[in-house]
């Protein structure tokens, strides 16, 4: 064997085992971590699945550009899917306590050059092709027992739908535009939905209940089906908002204002209303007072339709 064809062989076997220590190497820190290091492909290599125990998670981030997703409670195991995204454009993290998801339109994210450093995480990622227009989709199922102390969604574009979970999760979601829906959500703690931009945005909220709520839209339409909060700020300048609202506590303040038109169970106001029954709630010497629950509205010319459940409206309540 001729010297140079040794000498190849030499470099390869050295390649080798220098693969296999680091797929080894690698191994050993992804269960360190608690990571999982393979995904699940999914039928017709349309995503991957990442299994993950719910119970051990305090957060998740997701920070996308445009994309469906979905938070779903409820079900009998708790994992994420991740559909028709192009590898080459995202970071999926996964620790003992913390998932984070990260698109990027940027061609720089080939190399995964995020603020926290350069991450390689193989040549599929940099081989693949794209997955085409079909619409990019995040799926999050949880099941009863497991409990996310918060949820973070900030997207430039895009729909998130929340159905089916009660626990006292933080929610944030943040938005240039798009949608935002709930449905037979209850949290003992935030709900804070925000709009970045001057898009129009869309939120619709069925059997919705949170301690500290906060809803802040440039131009939008709102419908709320039986919003409980215990404190709750309202503010969107053009648009619309139809509220019908259950109150919890016995003592109840309610504010609203706007330019626009302002109805409280049917009955028309201008430009604002007030009422609260903290007077008749003030408990006695021995006792302590009741909490209070308040809902303040701030509309700059967007129509208000205010509906409240067993609200008595006295004389001089405007």
């Amino acid at each position: 064997m001729k010297r140079r064809s040794k000498l190849m062989l030499v470099v390869a076997a050295v390649l080798v085992g220098v693969g296999l220590i680091t797929c080894l190497v690698g191994a050993g820190v992804s269960s360190a971590a608690g990571d999982q290091l393979f995904a699940s492909s999914l039928e017709d290599g349309k995503g991957y699945r990442y299994d993950f125990d719910g119970s051990k998670i305090d957060s998740i981030r997701l920070d996308v550009v445009d994309a469906q997703i979905r938070v779903i409670g409820g079900a009998e195991e708790s994992y994420i899917e991740l559909l028709h995204f192009n590898e080459n454009f995202y970071s999926y993290s996964q620790s003992r306590s913390l998932i984070s998801f990260k698109e990027s339109p940027d061609v720089s994210s080939v190399l995964r050059f995020w603020e926290s450093g350069f991450t390689f995480k193989g040549m599929r990622y940099i081989l693949r092709l794209s997955p085409g227009n079909k619409q990019k989709a995040i799926h999050i199922y949880l099941t009863d027992e497991d409990y996310v102390k918060g949820l973070e969604i900030e997207s430039v574009t895009g729909n998130i739908f929340v159905q089916n979970l009660h626990t006292d999760t933080d929610y944030t979601f943040t938005m240039e535009k798009g949608t935002v829906q709930m449905e037979d959500v209850s949290t003992g703690s935030a709900l804070h939905i925000t709009s970045t931009g001057t898009d129009p945005c869309a939120v619709t909220l069925k059997n919705t209940a949170a301690k500290i709520f906060s809803l802040d839209l440039t131009e939008g339409e709102v419908e709320a089906q039986a919003l409980s909060v215990g404190t709750g700020e309202i503010d969107i300048a053009h648009g619309s908002l139809d509220l019908e609202y259950i109150p919890r506590e016995a003592v109840l303040t309610i504010s609203a204002s706007t330019k626009g038109k302002l109805s409280v169970n049917d009955v028309g106001y201008i430009d604002s209303f007030a009422y609260t029954n903290r007077e008749e709630n003030t408990g006695t010497d021995t006792e302590e007072a009741p909490p209070e629950e308040t809902l303040t509205i701030t509309g700059n010319d967007a129509a208000i339709y205010l509906s409240v459940e067993n609200l008595v409206l006295q004389p001089d309540s405007n």
